[in-house]
This record gives C-alpha cells, structure tokens and sequence, in this order.
C-alpha cells in the first residue's frame, strides 16, 4: 500500500514540502514481514490470524525485561503469566485496528510520510534523516514496509482518539467540582515515628538471631552457581597484524569509482503551485503559467514565491531549497533541475505533488579523492574486513568443533589455536565478565551443559565477542552458615520490631487523642511536638507521599463551613495515622480544608485543564471500546501455542 513511501521520503525538497504534525505516539515494533520456516498462526481474531513469530517476539521482549529487573531466570508461573499478558495485548491491539478500519478511519500515505518525518529518532539536527532512518529499523530488525504499516494503523487509531476528544465535554458544574477538588488546600501538622531512630536502641539477641535463622533457613541459601571452562574469539583479537599489500588497496580503490568523488550538487528555488482540493490541476497549470510569465518579464523569483507558493517551507525563503546531489528529488523535478545552466528558469514541471518552476541558483562541481589520500582508511577497512572474515568462520568451526566434543574443550582448543580459560562462580545473575547474558545462562543451566556431558553451543556475548563453555563444577544452593547470615538478620529483626514499635506508639497516641485528650499535650508528654506543614496542595513535595495521600483521604473537619479553617468558625480538627513506605509511622492533625476557586486560575490556565481532562475522558472511552471489543471477539488461540491443554482464549 506504501510501496512509494520511501521514494518520497527523499531529500530536502520534500523535507520542505511536507508538514510535521508532532503528536506523541508510542511506536509498536513489530515486523510483520518476518518469516519462520514453519510458524503458524499464534491466534485468530475475528477470522485474522496473527502469526507465531510475532507473539513470540512480543513475549520474548517483555521476558528479557523482566529477566532483567529480576536479575535472574523467572519462575515457570511468571513464565506462562508473561505468555496470557503477551496474547491478550496482541488480540486486544488487533480487535481494535480492525474496529478502526471496519468504521472507516483512513490514513493516507502523505499522512505516514509527514508523522514518520517528526520523530526524533529519524532526525539528524533537526532534520529527517534517510539513512538513520534505515539505520534505526535495520538495528531493531524492523522491515521499512512493516513499520509503515503498523504507523498507518497506530495514527488510525489515533483518529479515533481525536474523534473522541472532540466529542467528550464536561458541564461547567462537572469543570468546576473537579478544580476545587484538584486546587484544594489542607492546613495540617505531623509528628512522624522514624523506625531507623526507634531501631537504633533496638538490641537484638543471639537466641533472637538463631530462632530467625532456623525457621526462614530457605532465605539463606547460597545461589546456585558453577565453574566455567570456556574459549572465547573477540572481533579485537583478529586481523591485528594484518597489512594488505599494494594490489588489495589498489583494488579497493577501484571497487567503486564513485566511493571517494563528492557528488555534484545544485543549489535550487522553487515556486510549487500545489494540486490538491482547493485547486484543480488546470486551475494550478494556468497559475503556474501566470508565474512563469512574470518571470520571463524581470519578476522577482524569491518575491514571487513567497507570494504564490504552495510549499510553506522554502516559500518563507524566496523558494531557496538549499545544495542537493542528485537521488534527492522525485524524478520529474530532478530531470528538469539538472538540465539547467545556472542562472536558468524551468517552464512549470509536473510532479505529483503539483506544478513546480524551478530556477538552477549555483552549481557545486564534485571532487575526487586521490588513493594516497584514502590510503590509510582503506588499511583500515581491509583490516577490519579482514578480521570479520576470521570472526565468523572461527566462530562457526568453534561451534561444530564444541559440538563434535561434547566432554572437552582441550580438542577444540588445539584445533583453533584458542586457550581454554576458566570462570569460577557463575550464576543466574552474576555473569562476571560475560555480563548478564540471558542466553548463556540458560545455556549454562540446561541439564546436558550442568551435568558436564555438552558444550554449550557458540554464544554470541555482542557483535564481537563469543564464547563456548562447559561445566567444569557445578554448585547446587547451599545453606550459608549463621556466621556469614548474622549481621543481616540483625538488620532484619531490628527493623521489623523498629517498624511494629513506630505503629504501635503512633496508633496508641491517635486512640488518646480520639478519646478526647490534646494532640500537642499527648505529644509534649512524650517528648515530642507537631511539624507545622501549613496549607498543602495534592502536589506539595515537603511531605512524604504515603502521609500526603492520607491527608487528602481524610473528612473534612466536623462542622467545618465551606473555606473556613479551624479558629474562624471551623471544626474540631481531625487526627489519623498512616503507615509509610520506609517502615515509619505518621500521626496527622488535619485542621482545615479549603476548596480550589476556579475564578482564581488565569483563563488560559483553565482551558489548558479542560484540554487535559477532556482527553483524559477520550482515553478512558477508548480503553472501554478495547475492552468491549475484545469481549465481542471471536477469538481462537493455536492448540499447543502454550504446550499445555489450554487453548482457550486468555
């Protein structure tokens, strides 16, 4: 469908043509054009089928995610959980861009070329950039085709979005209850009970220690772990010594004549005289026409331009599209521009995207390399080649060779010229110099590798490092001994009791103060006294999160009027607790409450509010619509897509 896309996303000239829309987008990289000798499909949604290898790739990146904030192999459990997780967003996804295209949401090609332009991570200083572009995909594994297709279906979705804001609102009583409730300031003061305060004159003793360590001795088990025989072959290592010879460099050069001459380059203007909705391709002929007559009489071409072009972009710099080589333009205003001499005009040009008069400004001539100048970057290269070439085929004869002696590397070794090196302490999450490598790990701790009967097959580390290992000794999870443990379940201990002591002594003075007792004459009593926090917003940052959202839970005062606090005809304050994330305990005296006031908040403040809340009500229907669709769907999941007797819909 987009089969033309990358053509014109080509070269300053449509840089300049097409307008960034800028809207944020979260990107789905999925390739869709990837194909797995064998794979079927994963699940059918209504009667469309999504293949295998995309719901595999989609579980294998939230597994390595989670592996990695794990630092460690997943249980089965988590395992399958991340499985269901991964299958339901993809049914999920894909019941909705049917909806989507089923109502009628078209984007068109210009649309893709115009959002797929804006993103940041294709520009090079501000600019589309072609080859980071390909670059990008090529490193994600990502098809040009596919990504622009799954853009098309994402901005579709977007559509709907948009069709939603648009027609969500609130009532100004709605606007207005919500305000007060966000703008709303609160007048207390807190006493908090700091467990590392009450933990410090904690003593915990060796009868205390022993109990703990006898009954949890299952926290306390060394990690399993196994020492590793390994050969690795790094990039690096290869080719150092490496020198071509005259005739390779020679050869080199020649290769590609054009490798080391600068292109041509010509700098032009243009006045694009668009064809589009508003303007017919005889009505756009017959102004460009017009233009070009004026400018056979003396008309000024940057003036001109910024009066009539339809290309906003180099219109507001009389036309001016700067140097470009050619390969850079769409083919019938490319063939126009380098028939000129500089200095001439062009008679109005077709191209799809309207009627283009084109004036050559300069040319720029190419300039050519001489091989002494480029002799050292073609060592370079040759080297580096050189070395790849040695890379990959030691890698795969490393390879066949552990697989051929599945007891030993010493054969293997011998026969590569490599040493056969050793790692002691390898785990699931300590990796030592091989960094935490998931697929040496489960290389590792496969059954044929842990029991010394296989070589690990050729693991590549990164694009330049690889290694083959086998177990030399293999450790199983042992008990560390009470010794090794002591200072932890102290600081254990210590700080479950340090926690239970800060809640006790906190509940104990809000039970008092409930039953009618002073909070600053119990608190003085104890040797302590109220942190005055003043008014506070749902934002404040002076106040520990946990003991902020329990302020803003709590009722109002009893009997408290409406933006009355507490000595001005307020009500009796309100005092609570609340547990806090670090083990601590907060007592609060909450004493006043007073609403937001719309009337306050600056006029563009207040419509920005609505904008953000009105899309917050967009995306809210949306997820519902999702919802709604995927319970409505037909949806069939592959029988052994799980390996299991389940193979119902998640």
């Amino acid at each position: 469908m987009l089969q033309d896309i990358r053509e014109k996303l080509q070269g300053g000239f449509a840089v300049a043509m097409l307008l960034a829309i800028g809207v944020p987008l979260a990107l789905s990289f999925v390739n869709r054009d990837s194909g797995v000798a064998g794979s079927g499909f994963a699940v059918r949604v209504n009667g469309e089928e999504i293949p295998t290898v995309e719901f595999q790739r989609v579980y294998q990146n939230r597994l390595v995610a989670e592996q990695q904030a794990a630092k460690g192999e997943l249980p089965r459990e988590a395992q399958d959980r991340l499985k269901r997780q991964a299958l339901e967003g993809l049914v999920l996804n894909r019941a909705l861009t049917q909806y989507v295209r089923n109502t009628g949401f078209r984007v068109s090609g210009s649309q893709v070329i115009d959002y797929v332009r804006s993103l940041p991570v294709f520009q090079v200083a501000g600019q589309f950039s072609r080859p980071a572009y390909d670059a990008t995909l090529a490193t994600a594994g990502i098809s040009p085709t596919a990504f622009e297709q799954e853009q098309q279906s994402l901005l579709a979705v977007r559509q709907l979005q948009e069709g939603l804001v648009e027609s969500s609102f609130f009532t100004p009583a709605e606007f207005r209850r919500v305000i007060e409730l966000d703008q709303e300031r609160r007048d207390v003061a807190y006493v908090v009970f700091d467990p590392r305060e009450i933990g410090a004159a904690i003593n915990v003793s060796d009868v205390d220690v022993q109990s703990y360590y006898t009954v949890n001795a299952s926290q306390f088990q060394s990690a399993e772990s196994a020492n590793l025989e390994y050969l690795e072959i790094a990039l690096p290592d290869l080719a150092r010594d490496y020198t071509p010879d005259e005739e390779a460099l020679r050869k080199a050069y020649g290769a590609d004549t054009t490798r080391f001459r600068s292109a041509e380059e010509r700098r032009a203007r243009h006045i694009l005289i668009a064809v589009d909705a508003s303007r017919t391709d005889a009505v756009a002929k017959a102004l460009a026409d017009e233009i070009a007559g004026k400018l056979a009489k003396g008309g000024d071409f940057a003036a001109l331009a910024a009066q009539y072009s339809s290309d906003t972009g180099s219109a507001s710099r009389g036309g001016d599209l700067g140097f470009a080589a050619q390969g850079n333009y769409v083919e019938p205003f490319e063939k126009a521009l380098f028939a000129l001499k500089p200095g001439q005009t062009s008679e109005p040009v077709k191209t799809e995207f309207g009627y283009h008069i084109i004036r050559l400004d300069e040319l720029r001539p190419g300039a050519e390399r001489s091989f002494e100048e480029v002799r050292a970057q073609l060592t370079d290269e040759l080297r580096k080649q050189k070395a790849q070439d040695e890379f990959y085929a030691l890698a795969e004869r490393l390879d066949d060779l552990a697989l051929d002696n599945p007891t030993s590397l010493e054969p293997v070794a011998k026969e590569t010229g490599l040493t056969v090196r050793r790692y002691e302490g390898f785990t699931r999450t300590n990796g030592g110099p091989f960094g935490n490598n998931a697929n040496l790990s489960s290389a590792v701790f496969s059954p044929g590798v842990l029991d010394g009967s296989e070589n690990t097959p050729l693991i590549e580390l990164d694009d330049a490092r690889g290694i083959v290992a086998r177990v030399a000794e293999y450790k199983q999870p042992a008990p560390r001994p009470l010794e090794q443990v002591r200072g932890e379940i102290v600081e254990r201990l210590r700080a479950q009791r340090a926690t239970t002591e800060a809640r006790n002594q906190g509940e104990a003075i809000v039970q008092r103060v409930q039953a009618g007792e002073d909070l600053p004459a119990v608190l003085s009593a104890a040797g302590l006294k109220l942190t005055e926090a003043g008014p506070l917003t749902r934002r404040s940052p002076t106040v520990p999160a946990d003991l902020l959202a329990a302020v803003f839970r709590a009722p109002k005062p009893d009997g408290q009027p409406h933006g009355k606090p507490e000595g001005k005809n307020g009500g009796k304050p309100v005092v609570q607790g609340t547990s806090l994330g670090n083990g601590g305990y907060a007592v609060f005296q909450l004493r006043s409450v007073v609403r937001g006031e719309p009337e306050r908040i600056p006029q563009e403040q207040r419509d920005q509010r609505k904008k953000v809340l009105v899309q917050r009500v967009a995306v809210g229907e949306t997820e519902a619509l999702a919802a709604q669709l995927r319970e409505s769907a037909d949806v069939v999941v592959a029988p052994d897509l799980f390996k299991a007797e389940d193979s119902e819909a998640p």
